[in-house]
């Protein structure tokens, strides 16, 4: 299949591929659900059954398979996590170091956990985005870091973090200084010119 984007002139498709990351999750998944793109989280059970889970890809996983979608006309495969990362039973009470992180046992609300991480990053961890994206990228290679092995690779990951993720795109705006009183009609503005765009090439199934 022919790109989806090969319809649009070159200011066009500049501006969807700089807009999009302004589409708010619901708007998101409403074209995903048009075009048979997945964005939830499945994961794989002891007998080797595949379940759905009520958990969702982050949204620059879900732009890149959208991305993908209109440059190549091919929907990327849902994200599956194998049953070596999921955890069945609840996380110890007293989480060690050595403890490994399991999808499905991970609570990052747990107070115990959030001590345990504050004393392995010397007070730093904070539980968001970062840390979302450190374990399911572990998870998605087939890793269960041990909650050392995480504190390591958190940090590392918010050293690196050194400006917003694209589809952070209120936080990249306020990073460039434009992100002003007005910025919620800045949003609704380029999320419509987004979708008109998306509707031209990509009409509703």
């Amino acid at each position: 299949m022919a790109s989806l984007l090969g319809k649009l002139t070159d200011s066009q498709r500049s501006e969807l591929l700089e807009n999009i990351y302004y589409l708010n999750m619901h708007e998101l998944r409403g074209f995903c659900d048009e075009h048979g793109i997945p964005y939830a989280i499945y994961f794989e059970t002891e007998d080797g059954r595949i379940r759905k889970s009520r958990d969702a890809d982050r949204k620059g996983v879900v732009i890149d398979r959208v991305v993908h979608f209109l440059k190549t006309g091919i929907i990327k495969p849902r994200t599956v996590f194998a049953k070596a990362v999921v955890g069945i039973e609840a996380m110890p009470s007293a989480p060690a170091e050595s403890d490994r992180i399991f999808y499905r046992r991970y609570k990052d609300s747990d107070p115990n956990f959030l001590q345990l991480m504050k004393r392995l990053t010397c007070g730093a961890f904070e539980a968001g985005a970062i840390s979302q994206e450190v374990l399911r990228a572990c998870w998605t290679r087939g890793e269960t870091p041990t909650h050392r092995e995480f504190a390591r690779l958190w940090l590392k990951a918010r050293e690196d973090h050194t400006e917003p993720n694209p589809e952070w795109a209120f936080l990249t705006d306020r990073a460039k200084g434009v992100a002003g009183a007005d910025w919620k009609d800045l949003r609704i503005k380029k999320a419509s010119a987004a979708l008109a765009l998306l509707r031209h090439i990509a009409p509703r199934a």
